[in-house]
């Protein structure tokens, strides 16, 4: 009798602890599990943003690779192509983009929605938006595509109009470079230069009140900023 009882407390011993280890076993497991599946979703959401993207309005378009890595580019018909690598990474609902050899340094705020990429302009930096592109895409034949229009698109003059974007830029760099306040650069209004129409464009208020002058990435200031009236 005693003896049976022994085997019964060593069994009860025994399956009591086969059920600990395999509950253990199966907690860290689903855990395991759990924390992977986390994982998976946060690298997936961050990989939304990979592939390429052509704003044809603006000649540029931006490639993003799975590693971080990128380039964008754009076409300039009276200066030199913008051809820079670039770093980005997921920060909370948006993405943060670097360019690694560029005159801007600053960080550019890039949003995507869909298909749609937006990059919110800063200090130095215009607002663009992009499509993306579905099958293959070379920046290089896109400039080259780019220039191409430019130049079959040219009828009064052998080079081709800098695009708003471009003088838009031109103007934020002198604005930011001569300590000027850039903050509303993004919400003028980019009108035809009338003194001289096939180079510049005119940067203008909601009132009509003309902020400065911008030929071929030359910045003529007008007294409203502060009475600045030299070119750079």
């Amino acid at each position: 009798m005693r003896f049976s009882k022994a085997i019964l407390v060593a069994t009860s011993i025994i399956a009591i602890g086969l059920c600990t280890s395999g509950c253990s076993s199966s907690s860290t497991s689903s855990n395991s599990s759990k924390s992977s599946a986390q994982v998976s979703s946060a690298k997936k959401e961050e990989s939304h943003i990979v592939g390429s993207y052509r704003d044809d309005a603006d000649g540029a378009a931006i490639t993003l690779n799975s590693d971080g890595t990128g380039t964008y580019v754009m076409a300039n018909p009276t200066q030199a192509d913008i051809h820079d690598q670039l770093t980005w990474k997921k920060e909370k609902n948006n993405y943060i983009i670097n360019l690694n050899d560029s005159n801007y340094d600053t960080p550019i705020d890039a949003r995507l929605n869909e298909d749609n990429l937006s990059l919110v302009g800063n200090d130095e930096w215009p607002n663009q938006s992009f499509k993306r592109v579905h099958g293959d895409f070379d920046v290089d034949n896109f400039l080259k595509e780019q220039h191409a229009k430019n130049n079959s698109s040219t009828t009064k003059d052998t080079h081709s109009k800098e695009s708003s974007t471009h003088a838009r830029a031109a103007l934020k760099k002198w604005a930011s470079d001569h300590h000027k306040d850039t903050s509303k650069i993004d919400n003028l209004k980019a009108t035809t230069d009338l003194s001289e129409p096939d180079e510049g464009w005119a940067f203008v208020d909601d009132n009509g009140t003309e902020y400065a002058i911008v030929r071929n990435g030359k910045v003529y200031p007008r007294p409203v900023i502060d009475g600045d009236t030299s070119s750079n």
